[in-house]
């Protein structure tokens, strides 16, 4: 549970929710239910969410969509809708129907659709599946109709029967490559259960969570630092060289957010392990004198990637303010100040600079719509510290 915060120790960052508040559904929600959707001037979603956008706002034109970038878009605006935003619900209908197209009988889901809806790569993607099942649970707390919750239900069973492997967990995508194993899509699975037990409140819901958290403190993270790894071999040991080495702070931070959902929802204690991602990537990921947290460390934490993406700020954001509520270190209005000043600013309103290099400069070429995702779970939790205060 979040703790009482005083108003004294979080009047900027009260300040700075409001201008968050502000820019999020007066410019950016906005903006994304007309220009960061596809379709007709009566249907604006009927072609499902833009891929990207080009640097002036309007349509990249990519030759796909992304079934991930469609399942984030439909949690926005499902998580719009269940705000009061009056373009919520009926762009949510028209992602969900578009996304849909994706989906075989069986309980399979596409890897991507050609722009106007059909099938392009039917591969299995655990990275996709995750957000699907994520979306779909979302939507169903808007929709109510019971079909969202179907599909991801019958989603989570074709992972189970298909995608497991002897060594626990799943494969990366189906059929299967020869690539490293990623932790990457195993969190994101382990978000959406947690999503669909908040939806459903059914303990059967919930029990490949605790496969998934069995396997990250077995595996994901290094028993020896605490860190969390991102490659693996096919037996869980890290993979070799520079793969093996790689670790993302952004991921450390999101991490400590889903273990404090899965002890809240479950009983399960998890500070122990989320203090030691926390503490890792805390002290090695931001830079002090920007504040912006980096996109990759050594696992001795120096530095190796040392741009800023916008995500990685979103899951930092996440973490302090659920490890410290009361922003004692000032690291979360840091945080916000960031996103506001440096990531929101000199593009079309309502828009973003996906990444920043090493001297914070914006280096994206594009506007991915799949940010917005990050920027409305940050919010998310934000709004949650904010309505503590106001009790």
């Amino acid at each position: 549970m979040m703790q009482h915060i005083s108003e004294k120790k979080t009047e900027p960052l009260l300040i700075m929710h409001q201008r968050f508040t502000n820019w999020l559904f007066d410019e950016a929600l906005p903006f994304w239910a007309t220009a960061g959707c596809d379709g007709t001037p009566e249907n604006p979603a009927l072609y499902g969410a833009q891929e990207s956008l080009t640097l002036e706002g309007v349509s990249a034109q990519a030759p796909f969509k992304r079934v991930r970038v469609q399942a984030r878009q439909l949690f926005v605006f499902s998580w719009a809708a269940l705000q009061g935003q009056a373009e919520g619900r009926s762009r949510a209908d028209g992602i969900f129907a578009f996304l849909c197209n994706a989906h075989n009988e069986q309980g399979k889901w596409g890897r991507s659709l050609t722009p106007e809806g059909q099938l392009l790569d039917p591969t299995a993607d655990l990275y996709d599946l995750a957000f699907v099942i994520f979306a779909l649970a979302w939507y169903e707390r808007l929709d109510q109709s019971g079909k969202a919750l179907a599909l991801a239900r019958q989603a989570l069973r074709w992972i189970s029967e298909n995608m497991s492997t002897p060594q626990g967990g799943f494969f990366n995508t189906l059929p299967a490559g020869d690539e490293p194993r990623q932790q990457n899509p195993h969190m994101h699975l382990f978000e959406a259960i947690l999503a669909l037990y908040e939806t459903t409140g059914e303990i059967a819901d919930l029990t490949q969570a605790h496969a998934l958290y069995a396997l990250f403190s077995q595996f994901l993270q290094d028993e020896t630092t605490g860190t969390l790894g991102e490659y693996f071999t096919s037996d869980w040991a890290p993979a070799p060289g520079h793969e093996g080495n790689w670790l993302e702070p952004g991921h450390h931070f999101e991490w400590v957010w889903l273990l404090s959902e899965y002890e809240r929802l479950t009983g399960v204690i998890t500070k122990t392990r989320a203090d030691r991602l926390y503490q890792f990537a805390k002290r090695y990921g931001p830079d002090p004198a920007t504040g912006l947290v980096c996109d990759a460390l050594g696992r001795d934490g120096s530095v190796l990637k040392a741009s800023s993406r916008l995500w990685v700020q979103g899951e930092t954001l996440r973490a302090v303010l659920t490890v410290d509520p009361q922003d004692t270190d000032g690291l979360a209005a840091r945080i916000v100040t960031n996103l506001l000043e440096r990531y929101f600013t000199d593009c079309p309103a309502g828009t973003w600079h996906d990444q920043l290099n090493e001297a914070a400069y914006p280096v994206s070429k594009a506007i991915p719509a799949s940010s917005l995702y990050h920027i409305i779970t940050a919010y998310d939790v934000l709004n949650k510290v904010r309505s503590e205060v106001t009790q």
